[in-house]
């Protein structure tokens, strides 16, 4: 087996992803966990203000 440092300038291997890609990978990431964190406080906030008690216009 040849090293990485024996081959040639225009023989070396090309990256498994493109760039573009990984930004994608990323974004989606970050888009995932924010709605993990985000969606269930939002559950409670709307299960809350639904079955709070002082509902009523007489308040």
């Amino acid at each position: 087996m040849t090293d990485l440092a024996t081959l040639p300038v225009g023989s070396l291997p090309k990256h498994i992803l493109d760039v573009w890609v990984i930004v994608l990978i990323i974004l989606a990431t970050v888009m995932i966990m924010t709605s993990l964190l985000l969606c269930p406080a939002t559950a409670v906030i709307i299960y809350r203000v639904r079955t709070y008690p002082l509902r009523s216009s007489t308040v």
